[in-house]
C-alpha cells in the first residue's frame, strides 16, 4: 500500500482526526436540540447561533447506498467499495466498505466501524458487515 499525503487538519476537524487515531468515532450534535450533523461545521444546521458539540457515536449503521470503484484512486487496490453509511444516530458518513464480496453487499446491510492506520499520524474509519449472533 502506498503512503497517503498527510492529512491537513484545521480547528474545525482536529477533534475528529484525533478521535479516529484513538479508535473512536465522533460526530457533531446540537447541544440544545440534539440534532446530529455531519460533516464538521462551526455552527449547528438547525440553529446557526449555536456551536455544535462533538459526541462519540456507536459506530453502528446500515448501508444507505454504495458504489463499486473499478478504476480511480491509484493508492487503493481496485475494485473497492465506497459506501454512504447511515449511522444509528442518524447522520450519513461516506467511507470505504471492507470485508464483504461485492455480490453480497445489500442496501440496509448492518455494518460496524473499524479503524485502519494509514501512517504513523493518520487513521481512517472504514466499515465492515456486522455479524449477528
Amino acid at each position: 500500500m502506498s503512503t497517503f499525503s498527510p492529512v491537513i487538519t484545521d480547528n474545525m476537524s482536529a477533534p475528529w482526526w484525533a478521535s479516529i487515531r484513538e479508535g473512536r468515532l465522533l460526530v457533531q450534535r446540537n447541544p440544545v436540540s440534539g440534532t446530529w450533523q455531519w460533516y464538521p461545521r462551526a455552527h449547528c444546521l438547525d440553529d446557526l447561533s449555536i456551536k455544535p458539540e462533538w459526541v462519540q457515536v456507536s459506530g453502528l449503521g446500515k448501508i444507505f447506498t454504495y458504489s463499486v470503484i473499478h478504476r480511480g484512486h491509484t493508492r487503493l487496490d481496485a475494485p473497492y467499495v465506497c459506501a454512504l453509511i447511515e449511522l444509528e444516530e442518524g447522520p450519513l458518513l461516506l467511507s470505504q466498505l471492507q470485508g464483504v464480496a461485492v455480490d453480497k453487499i445489500a442496501i440496509g446491510m448492518d455494518v460496524t466501524v473499524a479503524f485502519i492506520e494509514m501512517d504513523s499520524t493518520t487513521s481512517l474509519p472504514v466499515f465492515h458487515p456486522r455479524s449477528h449472533t
